[in-house]
């Protein structure tokens, strides 16, 4: 990580940006040839990306030299594995790439600090999602919560999982046969989270082989949370056609999965 490191303050980003296509020809040549030159256009060329990131976790003035460098871990792990035929914008792969390893960092190093504005959005959640759940009989989905605050999507989930507490890896937890077993030995290794970020990517361009009625029945089902009758009534079908288009496409799912 020697070669990576920078004085944060005085990073100049480069005057011309890589576009996506030769960002896509320079991580194939590069998975081909291992050539470090390659690698360091690509590290200077995303190292915005991990600045950004980095600053939304920075909580600790001493530490931010540090979460910087464990998200350039984050980035070039990203390079190393990203596949450039999945048509995915680079950055939408590296982001979690980068963000795993900052919040690693801070949970074995330090306790991670909430900014103001996050901790007030996640209280209002928090009201919202109780309100729901007394009306209705039921948690309210992503889109309800932000549409409900008049906020995206992604900064809901980012207040409720603030509210997430964070325990040390060290910590003993009861396992099944009745032994303790430490928080750290049952954390997967990173290329399990590559994998599983790989089967994300696969599971969105699967779903963009649907058809229209196919993939809103699916979204509304299992990212939505609404049940076959809710959506009966705004498809203005009957619940045995929206079973039908369901099976159907999970069907279709699994077969291009495969």
């Amino acid at each position: 990580m020697s070669n990576y490191q920078v004085i944060i303050n005085g990073y100049q980003e480069p005057k011309k940006r890589l576009t996506t296509d030769e960002t896509y020809k320079l991580i194939d040549e590069y998975q081909a040839t291992k050539n470090e030159a390659i690698k360091d256009r690509l590290v200077n060329d995303n190292t915005k990306l991990v600045l950004s990131m980095a600053r939304r976790f920075y909580g600790r003035e001493d530490s931010m030299d540090d979460l910087f460098q464990v998200g350039m871990i984050g980035l070039i792990k990203a390079i190393e594995n990203f596949n450039t035929s999945f048509g995915l914008k680079f950055s939408t792969y590296a982001v979690p790439l980068i963000i795993g390893e900052m919040k690693r960092y801070l949970r074995d190093n330090h306790q991670i600090k909430i900014s103001r504005s996050i901790r007030d959005l996640a209280y209002k959640v928090l009201k919202v999602k109780d309100s729901y759940i007394t009306k209705l009989n039921r948690e309210p989905t992503i889109n309800e919560l932000a549409n409900e605050l008049e906020v995206e999507p992604s900064a809901v989930i980012e207040a409720l999982l603030s509210t997430n507490s964070v325990s040390s890896l060290q910590e003993e937890v009861k396992n099944d046969d009745g032994n303790n077993l430490k928080m750290i030995d049952s954390i997967t290794d990173d290329k399990t989270v590559v994998s599983r970020t790989n089967e994300t990517i696969d599971l969105y361009d699967a779903l963009k082989s649907l058809n229209q009625k196919e993939h809103r029945v699916i979204k509304q089902r299992y990212f939505e949370g609404l049940s076959q009758s809710e959506i009966a009534k705004e498809l203005f079908i009957s619940q045995a056609q929206v079973s039908r288009i369901e099976r159907k496409a999970l069907d279709n799912l699994h077969n291009y999965l495969k």
